[in-house]
């Protein structure tokens, strides 16, 4: 006899992909723990990791020491998986920054989308790095078929010596504006910013919301190598702040499945 499942007897609700919100990005450490993670992400427990989660992840950084001393082919083998469950692989502003230390970031955009990336995220940066610069290196990712994030950090992430400070909403939106212009598809905001930002979150926030549409703006949890529960703290924020549909990164894969219950009041709803 065939029954109904258990999805159709609790009315479990199904957000179907590719989606626009509700969008949950992973953070995959590979074996590189020490000593700072106490999970890990191989490819025998990829598969079945995904097979369990795969519905509820859109997208998912490889962290750059991964990326950089794994072995080649077993990279491959890596994005090929993740992209085979419609989770689709990214670069992330690690890896652009430690290219840029060694002066190869068109050869690193190069060897990165050889391994299979199509996503790649780019980050806010002092006058340092010049304008004409930076719409070069997003002209290649174009050519090279990578599609952009742009990130925006607190500037002392690129430069040490300055002060950590709040951005205000219009230097965020004037610092992601010629990226937006050049194709990026999504601002993503690190969690430092929020922390910065304090109680004038939803305000300076909110006004980058507001001007960009909450289906462009992905909010970073903190790696719970900073704090074992801190990221819980940034998604409760931003899920009340923003709404159950905020997009939310950094999401490590013991989390993964915890995300959608963070999000949705079908967990907490009562009925007599």
């Amino acid at each position: 006899m065939n029954g109904p499942t258990m999805k159709e007897v609790f009315a479990a609700p199904a957000y179907p992909k590719p989606r626009r919100l509700r969008q949950t990005w992973l953070k995959d450490v590979g074996y590189d723990e020490a000593p700072q993670y106490i999970e890990r992400m191989g490819l025998t427990e990829l598969e079945d990791f995904l097979e369990v989660a795969a519905e509820r992840l859109d997208y998912v950084k490889i962290v750059t020491s991964q990326v950089i001393f794994s072995p080649h082919d077993w990279l491959k083998r890596k994005i090929d998986i993740y992209r085979r469950f419609a989770v689709e692989p990214y670069l992330d502003h690690s890896f652009f920054m430690r290219a840029y230390q060694r002066g190869v970031v068109e050869s690193a955009m190069e060897a990165g989308r050889e391994l299979g990336f199509g996503v790649i995220e780019f980050m806010n940066t002092t006058d340092e790095v010049s304008a004409p610069q930076w719409k070069a290196w997003r002209k290649l990712a174009h050519e090279l078929g990578m599609r952009i994030i742009q990130e925006h950090h607190p500037l002392y992430h690129w430069d040490r010596s300055l002060a950590p400070r709040a951005a205000t909403a219009d230097e965020i939106l004037r610092g992601a504006a010629p990226a937006l212009e050049d194709g990026a598809f999504a601002v993503m905001i690190d969690h430092e910013e929020f922390d910065l930002q304090g109680e004038n979150t939803a305000r300076e926030i909110g006004k980058v919301v507001d001007a960009l549409g909450l289906e462009r703006v992905v909010f970073e949890a903190t790696s719970p190598k900073e704090g074992p529960m801190l990221w819980h703290d940034n998604l409760t924020l931003y899920f009340s702040a923003f709404g159950e549909d905020a997009n939310v990164a950094n999401v490590m894969p013991s989390q993964a499945m915890y995300v959608e219950e963070m999000r949705s009041p079908f967990w907490r709803e009562k009925r007599p």
